[in-house]
């Protein structure tokens, strides 16, 4: 299971940042250093809305640090 390689609060702050503004887009997945298939999956995703529901899943787990590249793992 990978979780985030931030350290610290201002890591996780600048993670759930990411996800707030440019989630529904991916990026999160990306900047973690993620796939891009993953990435993508999410961004199509967000068009059924269940993508808006796993942003605002990363959104929490950037806040507590238990953020997951992929949450199906």
């Amino acid at each position: 299971m990978a979780k985030s390689s931030q350290k610290g609060f201002g890591g996780r702050i600048v993670l759930f940042l990411i996800c707030f503004f440019l989630g529904w887009l991916g990026i999160d997945k990306l900047y973690m250093k993620g796939s891009w298939k993953i990435a993508l999956v999410k961004f199509l995703l967000n068009f059924l809305i269940i993508g808006e529901i796993w942003n605002i899943y990363d959104m929490i787990c950037a806040l507590l640090g238990c953020y997951k590249l992929n949450p199906l793992e």
